[in-house]
This record gives structure tokens, C-alpha cells and sequence, in this order.
């Protein structure tokens, strides 16, 4: 290895994390972003972890990190970030009335907490 060589540091182990949800959108091509804020420790791209819906616990994967319009690899305790969730789909997310009866409601989860699974 030369004098100038770039050495990776490796990946520290995920740690436990708690989100709390503010809102939930429908990404095109993405998928379902839930954005709120991480009440603890951090949350990493690939990490495994369960969101409460109503009456049940779902397995999601988070798949994406946004926070402050860029992709990040974490996220921090106290840091507002944008989740993007595999296994959730646009089918959980309730609707509420509107003209064609199909509008999603962005406030529906909001509180739901999104925790790490081990």
C-alpha cells in the first residue's frame, strides 16, 4: 500500500435505533419515505427493523437515507431524516375521502415509531 493510498475504515456495527414518524409520502419508482426524526442511536442504510401499524408490527428493511435533500449512509440521534422502507408498501398507508376516494393520508402513521430488529 503506497504512502497516498486511501484506506477504508471498516463499517461499524448497526446499532440500536428508535424513529419516530411525522409524515409518510409515496415516492414514484422508490417507494414509501416515512419522515421524522431519530429519537435514538442511528439508523443505517440496510439495516433491519419493524414499524407498528395500527394492530400490527411490519418487517421493513430501510433501503434509503435522506437528510437535508442529500443520501446519506446514517443518520444520528436528533437528526431529521427522510426513511425509505422496503416491505412497506403504498397499500399500507390508509386513504382518507377525497374526489376520486384514493388519496393517501400523509398523517395516517404519524407517531408510528420504526425500531431496529437484531
Amino acid at each position: 500500500m503506497g504512502l497516498f493510498s486511501r484506506r477504508r475504515d471498516p463499517e461499524s456495527p448497526a446499532e440500536p435505533f428508535q424513529f419516530t414518524v411525522d409524515k409518510v409520502f409515496v415516492v414514484p419508482v422508490r417507494g414509501v419515505v416515512c419522515t421524522g426524526t431519530v429519537t435514538s442511536g442511528t439508523v443505517r442504510v440496510g439495516q433491519a427493523a419493524k414499524i407498528t401499524l395500527e394492530d400490527q408490527s411490519r418487517s421493513v428493511t430501510v433501503s434509503r437515507i435522506e437528510a437535508q435533500g442529500k443520501k446519506r449512509s446514517s443518520a444520528a440521534a436528533g437528526e431529521q431524516a427522510g426513511l425509505f422502507l422496503g416491505g412497506l408498501t403504498m397499500a399500507d398507508i390508509p386513504t382518507i375521502p377525497g374526489n376520486d376516494g384514493s388519496i393517501k393520508d400523509g398523517d395516517a402513521l404519524s407517531g408510528a415509531s420504526v425500531v431496529s430488529v437484531f
